[in-house]
């Protein structure tokens, strides 16, 4: 890993502590086994590193806003034995924080939307959000689209099978991607795991859509800005700003965030492994 990585150590702080239940939500001693609430079994390998960083108080989920912190989590997402299952959690990250969807939404895309009959990968996909029942139209960028198409021939996906599909059949679950691939990421680099989750690579989407057009002028912001406002479904663009974490003196320190820069090799490398699994 980078050494620039380092960075990113425990905190440890001397407050009380709570476990949150991933199934409703509520607060619980720190010391339970079991949600006061709804009984749900409460996660113990994450105990101890909730119990740390956890204070008493609800937090929302962040974004990744520099391309340290990106590079960072796709490094622990790899933090997995099984290669050919880092190479998926790496494509849906990268996936995710570049069409915004909601976790459920992303878990339930299949390789069809993504890729023509003929191989060739697909720049525009049509979406219905669960949630609000809405279609929506995604713009891919071509380096992502041609990452996408590699991935289901690496995968040997068929046009109706999932893309992000579960060792025990079918598609991943919202659940399973917030609790068992992105938290247990965080929690590896020693994040506050709260703060993180599958909401996490929508948020990243949102806060890079609006920073680069920002970067590029004031006129861009305000009109990426209203975009988002609509895309998220969002009463009003305070309420945007608020979502993505921005701050007035945050927009003075924006970097250019692209596909780009990701590091490519790191996703050759996971290719060049499948076939050790």
């Amino acid at each position: 890993m980078p050494s620039n990585l380092l960075q990113f150590k425990p905190r440890v702080v001397e407050t009380p502590y709570i476990l949150i239940c991933t199934k409703c939500g509520e607060e619980n001693e720190g010391t339970a086994n079991f949600c006061s609430h709804c009984g749900k079994a409460l996660r113990p390998q994450l105990r101890s590193t909730r119990q740390q960083y956890a204070p008493l108080t609800k937090h929302t989920k962040v974004p990744l806003k520099t391309m340290t912190e990106i590079i960072a989590m796709e490094h622990s997402l790899q933090g997995t034995k099984r290669r050919r299952l880092a190479y998926r959690n790496l494509v849906l990250f990268r996936l995710g924080c570049n069409v915004g969807l909601r976790g459920g939404d992303l878990v339930q895309l299949k390789a069809g939307q993504f890729v023509g009959t003929d191989g060739s990968p697909k720049d525009t996909v049509y979406v219905i959000e669960q949630k609000t029942g809405k279609g929506r139209e995604l713009k891919i960028s071509d380096e992502v689209a041609a990452m996408v198409a590699q991935y289901t021939d690496d995968m040997h996906l068929a046009s109706e099978d999932f893309l992000f599909g579960s060792q025990k059949g079918g598609c991943l679950t919202r659940k399973t991607l917030n609790d068992d691939i992105i938290v247990p990421a965080a929690v590896r680099l020693g994040w506050n795991p709260l703060l993180y989750g599958s909401h996490t690579m929508r948020k990243t989407y949102a806060y890079r859509f609006y920073t680069q057009a920002q970067h590029l002028s004031q006129e861009r912001g305000y009109r990426a800005l209203s975009m988002l406002c609509k895309e998220l479904g969002h009463s009003n663009e305070a309420i945007t700003l608020c979502y993505i974490g921005i701050e007035a003196e945050e927009i003075k320190e924006i970097c250019n965030l692209s596909a780009k820069d990701y590091d490519w090799a790191v996703m050759q490398a996971l290719r060049d492994e499948l076939g050790e699994d």
